[in-house]
C-alpha cells in the first residue's frame, strides 16, 4: 500500500504521521497493516478533534468524515474552483485571447479536466497546493497576463511548479538549491 502524506496537512491539523497512518489504515480496513507498523497514535486527541469514534477494539473504531475530508474530495468541485480562478481571457497585442471555457463541464474543457483528473485525482491537498501556486503566479504576473498559457497547456506543463520557490516579489526563496557553473 502506498500512502502520500502532506506534511503541511499534518501541521495544519496538529496530528502526527502516526495518527494519520493509523486513521488511514482504519479507514481502508487495513487492521493487519496497522498492527505491523508499530504506530503509537494519540487516540484520545484524535477523538477530541472529531477524526475518529473509538470502539472497544481497534476493529470497532470508526473514522469520521472530518478525517476523510482531509485527503479526499469531489473532483468536479475542485475543477470548477480551478476554472473559476484561472483567468477566462486576456488582452494581448492581437486582441482578446480566450484561455478556457467558462463552463467547467463544457466540451472545450474536456481535455483540461481529464488531465487535471490525472494530476489531482480526489486528493484535496494537491489541489490546494496547486491553487496556492496559481494565486502566487497571478500576483507575480499581474502586469504580464497577456503571456498566460491556455488552461489545458498550463495543466499539461505543470506550470504551477515553476512558482513553488518564488516569493511574491518575484525573487527566488533562499531554500532553493542552485549551482553555479
Amino acid at each position: 500500500m502506498t500512502i502520500e502524506i502532506d506534511i503541511k496537512l499534518l501541521q495544519d491539523n496538529d496530528i502526527s504521521a502516526d495518527d494519520y497512518l493509523a486513521l488511514y489504515a482504519i479507514y481502508r480496513k487495513g487492521y493487519k497493516t496497522l498492527s505491523s507498523l508499530n504506530l503509537s497514535p494519540n487516540w484520545e486527541k484524535l477523538q477530541s478533534k472529531g477524526f475518529v469514534k473509538l470502539g472497544k477494539s481497534i476493529e470497532k473504531h470508526i473514522v469520521r468524515q472530518e478525517f476523510i475530508d482531509l485527503f479526499s474530495s469531489d473532483f468536479d468541485q475542485m475543477f470548477s474552483e480551478l476554472v473559476s480562478k484561472y483567468p477566462l481571457k486576456v488582452n494581448s497585442s492581437r486582441g482578446i485571447r480566450v484561455l478556457h471555457s467558462i463552463d467547467p463541464n463544457s466540451k472545450s474543457n474536456y481535455k483540461a479536466k481529464l488531465r487535471y483528473s490525472k494530476v489531482v485525482g480526489t486528493k484535496r491537498f494537491i489541489h490546494d497546493r496547486i491553487m496556492g501556486l496559481l494565486d502566487k503566479q497571478l500576483s507575480i504576473e499581474r502586469e504580464r497576463l497577456e503571456y498566460l498559457q491556455n488552461l489545458e497547456v498550463w495543466i499539461n506543463n505543470h506550470t504551477w511548479e515553476k512558482y513553488a520557490n518564488i516569493e511574491e516579489n518575484g525573487t527566488e526563496s533562499e531554500n532553493r538549491i542552485t549551482r553555479k557553473l
